[in-house]
């Protein structure tokens, strides 16, 4: 009877505080909703680059009336076949230059259909099957196979950075492919006449694709937590009300908490790149310094995230359900795990919020691609603007603290 009493007490706690009570309903509607959005979409909205010199035409042999030249256009065929929910379609002219879009620009493919592709590909379906009819100008005529020549194959340039679209991409191009080929002829397969080459040659694993995304939500949840935490405990022990009413300005405590701690956060962080590359082998081809000014700019962002976590909460209880407000949707939306590309649009807006976002788009970029600092300017300009604006909010949630002191 004594632990039930006890239970109902706590549980009459909970319930008059409406901060806990809020988070404790919830939290667990928003991480179903962002799980299932996140999680259920598929690809779309992918650029493609395509250049087509097809002419469409195809010149085969018959045994009836000799050589005759039919269109069947397979290149353009393939290229309408291609699912618009997936791909965006852009066509250039120019196939010299083509493959240096490739990874450029959010340029995933780069498509190339030679001049005779129509032709190689009708011919090689003629002497891989043998003899076939059709109907040609009124009458049947049968094509006999010609000489065993190697026609011109499409080329398939692919940014295989990302393992989860590299296998959307390619099984898009064999559906379309192995469909405009059984107009032809079934025994063809899309292997026979597509050449695929990955930008960096399948080298890019899983584990390489989601490490970025997983030590900058590392970093999140070290930085935030401490920092929270340690703000709440010595507020509540009387530590920082002295610190307060001292001779000193709230800018100067915040940004010696914020030196402090991203201190702390830098080497943890140093620590998880070391051991990653040491025991994984995790794909790092960029620039040191790109990273760190990455991860730097990040740290003093998330200092001022906990410092207006550590004004709301009363507690350190409090302090922990902010964090997991703040890092459920963040690992959910930001990236790590799923791409971008395959969440729906009100689930991307999101992402577009979530300085995560940013910082796994930079560590990807320099890590997997090599980028170097001009690469990910974009990412560290928002990186930055985040750092100033949660430093100046931090000061003002201080100076609150100082006159609540």
């Amino acid at each position: 009877m004594k632990s039930l009493a006890v239970s109902k007490n706590v549980l009459r706690r909970i319930l008059q505080d409406r901060r806990t009570l809020f988070l404790i309903v919830l939290l667990p509607l928003l991480f179903v909703l962002l799980y299932g959005y996140s999680f259920s979409g598929t690809p779309h909205g992918l650029r493609i680059l395509v250049v087509n010199q097809d002419n469409g035409l195809a010149s085969v042999r018959t045994a009836e009336v000799g050589r005759i030249t039919l269109e069947v256009n397979l290149a353009e065929r393939f290229i309408e076949g291609l699912d618009r929910d997936l791909f965006l379609v852009e066509r250039d002219d120019k196939p010299d230059g083509a493959m240096e879009h490739l990874g450029k620009d959010g340029i995933w493919v780069v498509a190339v259909f030679p001049q005779n592709f129509s032709h190689a590909v009708l011919n090689e379906a003629v002497r891989a099957a043998g003899e076939r009819t059709i109907e040609y100008q009124g009458r049947t005529v049968r094509l006999v196979p010609t000489e065993t020549v190697e026609g011109p194959r499409a080329t398939l340039g692919l940014d295989d950075s990302n393992p989860i679209l590299r296998s959307a991409i390619l099984e898009e191009f064999r559906t379309v492919l192995t469909e405009v080929l059984a107009t032809q002829q079934r025994i063809l397969s899309a292997e026979d006449i597509l050449s695929v080459e990955p930008l960096y040659q399948g080298e890019v694993r899983t584990l390489d694709y989601t490490a970025p995304g997983i030590i900058g939500f590392a970093m999140t949840l070290i930085t935030v937590m401490l920092t929270a935490i340690s703000i709440v405990r010595e507020r509540t022990g009387g530590t920082l009300t002295r610190l307060l009413i001292a001779p000193i300005h709230p800018w100067q405590v915040t940004a010696g908490y914020t030196m402090a701690f991203a201190s702390v956060s830098l080497f943890q962080v140093g620590e998880l790149f070391l051991v990653s590359a040491w025991l994984f082998d995790i794909r790092i081809v960029g620039n040191p310094a790109a990273i760190a000014l990455t991860v730097v700019l990040f740290a003093v962002g998330l200092q001022g995230i906990a410092t207006l976590i550590s004004t709301l909460a009363r507690n350190e209880f409090q302090a922990m359900q902010f964090l997991l407000f703040l890092l459920i949707p963040s690992l959910m939306v930001s990236g790590v795990f799923w791409p971008l590309e395959v969440m729906p649009p009100g689930v991307r807006s999101l992402a577009l919020v979530s300085p995560l976002t940013y910082a796994n788009n930079a560590l990807r970029g320099v890590m997997i691609k090599g980028l170097e600092i001009p690469g990910i300017a974009l990412e560290l300009a928002v990186l930055s603007g985040f750092a100033v604006l949660m430093f100046t909010f931090s000061v003002i949630s201080m100076r609150r603290q100082g006159y609540t002191a």
